[in-house]
């Protein structure tokens, strides 16, 4: 059956030739599969990842937006209280009142049409404290007066985000602050200057880090020319107010080409994973009202050293499977090999009369190899007769169950066992003898071994049956699994932690396949569209929206999906859910967008404003 190099065999000892022949074509496949294998479970460690990144990324655009609504609205009051009635005590007065119940605010102040202030009240730790009119500044210069001189009527001027400069030098110790700026005019309807409202930005910047479920260590603020304005390190934060090139463009210049290309994505890079969302404040709401809109970007890096241990502890557990398959596989090639071998030198001999010792003396080298071979696998061998009595147990299966080898020869294979199933199996093995095959051992059940101390452990065990010189042999190899085990753990709590994450998030969460069909909806949106837990899945998307805009939000999904993005949905118009009883509500939805499988999944937050002044 085998063309056997009897030359070879014989001066090398052992049937190189034919054992790669049968074990070749077979590691081939076990290596392959093990790959397959291995990247199917690394992109599903990833897409969770990804998952949460976005989810991350998107939680922050949202919490920065919110924190300028208050100022914005306070401006706009004061603005319209104070024009028409200029008189500097009122204004000092109100601009007191303002502070002593925002202590978020730095500063309010009166500046006049020639760019001098003419009202102005600090907060100065805590207390709202009017300055004196011999220490006003002419501030015609700042670009942020020069530019908020120049607003229309109504009209609102919001800064970048500096820190605050007194006398031509950045306050010390360093005060990050935003203006927001409006025209004022006297009783004639004559423009007199501006209101400015300088926000003390460091309550805006932890109110975006305490937004980060899980990502304060890596998420990152930035200007529209990539400064960091809010970084883990904090020496790398404001480089552009001290003549430093602390940019994302200098240190991942990478990167910022992606970031810079677009306005959101997602992007894994060699140094990690990099999501990121522009931020253009109150566009969506006062983008109307608002001359010049600045604009931020959230970016979050994770770091490639911590996507790295998913594709260890990935190809870790593969690799335990597929060194098991190979060894497995390699101890049956080579007993294959030497029986061919021994086969043929049989035949061979007894052609030169010499059949019976020849035959006598392969068997015994036969024997001789497979002890080697045997002793030197480093992973657990065993052989038992009919009687189920250990007859040969490699130096791997000892140390595994912490006995030395000659410990265990001539013990029956239960002392391997734990307490609880010993009783039952001799009436298995006798089973087992009584119809052999090569086979995993106890298919669909958890095993596990007793150690020499009493401790157990999860195994796999493979069997295998041979005869030899006409008495029956059982041999199996033994793995232990428990790095496995611990790998299936973890996995279980990553899955269950997103899992509470989407259970405990106030905000409406969905996610919708590719026809619009939803696949996901968190209890928050259950509860907020009146239907009862699991009652949105499978249905579609167009059910949560009102009769009169079905048609035209069939038509904005699908140019979504031809074009997906992180983003709010529906800027500059009124969105409008429709809960189960008919009655609509204003809201708030932010996509993102993920691939899975080839299809395009979008994951929606949706927010109920009906509350919101």
């Amino acid at each position: 059956m085998f063309d056997v190099d009897h030359t070879s065999s014989a001066s090398e000892g052992f049937p190189l030739r034919l054992f790669l022949t049968l074990f070749t074509p077979v590691a081939l496949l076990i290596l392959g599969g093990a790959w397959y294998v291995g990247q199917e479970r690394i992109e599903e460690e990833l897409a969770l990842i990804q998952s949460s990144e976005i989810s991350n990324v998107v939680m922050g655009v949202r919490r920065l937006d919110d924190e300028l609504r208050v100022p914005l609205q306070h401006l706009r009051t004061l603005a319209g209280e104070a024009s028409g009635n200029l008189e500097p005590r009122r204004l000092e007065a109100a601009f007191q009142k303002l502070i002593a119940y925002n202590g978020g605010y730095d500063k309010v102040r009166w500046i006049d049409a020639t760019g001098r202030e003419r009202v102005r009240v600090n907060n100065v730790e805590g207390k709202a404290l009017a300055v004196a009119p011999e220490q006003l500044q002419a501030l015609v210069d700042s670009y942020y007066v020069k530019e908020s001189l120049t607003l229309k009527p109504g009209e609102v001027y919001i800064s970048p985000l500096d820190l605050n400069v007194e006398h031509g030098k950045v306050e010390t110790p360093a005060k990050a602050v935003l203006r927001l700026a409006t025209p004022l005019r006297d009783a004639a309807g004559t423009s007199v200057g501006v209101l400015v409202i300088n926000v003390a930005a460091r309550t805006l910047l932890d109110a975006f880090t305490n937004s980060l479920v899980e990502g304060r260590d890596h998420t990152m603020l930035l200007n529209s020319d990539g400064y960091w304005l809010k970084h883990p390190d904090s020496e790398l934060e404001w480089g552009f107010m001290f003549n430093r090139k602390d940019t994302l463009a200098a240190h991942h210049p990478e990167a910022w080409k992606a970031v810079s290309a677009i306005p959101s994505g997602q992007v894994e890079q060699a140094d990690g994973l990099w999501t990121w969302s522009t931020v253009y404040p109150l566009k969506v709401d006062d983008g109307r009202d608002v001359a010049r809109i600045p604009s931020w970007l959230v970016v979050a890096h994770l770091p490639r050293e911590q996507l790295a241990p998913i594709q260890r502890n990935a190809w870790r557990a593969v690799g335990i499977y597929m060194f098991a398959l190979l060894a497995l596989y390699g101890v049956i090639a080579a007993w294959l090999a030497r029986a061919v071998v021994g086969r043929t030198r049989a035949v061979a001999e007894a052609a030169k009369a010499h059949a019976e010792a020849a035959a006598a003396n392969a068997v015994r080298q036969a024997q001789e190899r497979f002890r080697l071979v045997v002793e030197a696998n480093t992973n657990g061998l065993l052989v038992a007769d009919k009687a189920g009595q250990l007859v040969l147990v490699n130096p791997a299966l000892a140390r595994m169950f912490g006995y030395g080898a000659e410990e265990l020869l001539g013990q029956p294979l239960d002392i391997l066992l734990p307490d609880a199933v010993k009783s039952g199996h001799g009436r298995q093995f006798a089973g087992y003898m009584g119809a052999p095959a090569a086979r995993p051992m106890g298919q669909g059940r958890e095993l596990r071994g007793r150690r020499k101390d009493g401790s157990e452990f999860p195994i796999e065990i493979s069997l295998s049956p041979f005869t030899e010189n006409g008495e029956m042999f059982v041999d199996a190899f033994v793995a232990d699994i428990s790095e496995r085990k611990r790998s299936e753990q973890l996995h279980q709590k990553i899955e269950a932690r997103l899992q509470l994450m989407m259970q405990t998030n106030p905000n409406g969460l969905l996610v919708a396949d590719d026809q619009g069909a939803i696949e996901m909806a968190n209890p928050a949106l259950e509860r907020m569209f009146g239907y009862a837990p699991g009652e949105l899945l499978n249905q579609s998307l167009e059910r949560l929206v009102p009769k009169d805009s079905q048609h035209r939000h069939s038509q904005l999904r699908q140019d979504y999906l031809r074009n997906p993005s992180i983003r709010t949905m529906g800027a500059g118009l009124d969105l409008h859910g429709v809960r189960k009883d008919g009655a609509t509500f204003p809201i708030e939805v932010s996509l993102a967008s993920f691939t899975e499988e080839g299809r395009i999944y979008v994951q929606a937050t949706v927010i109920n404003v009906s509350d919101r002044t």
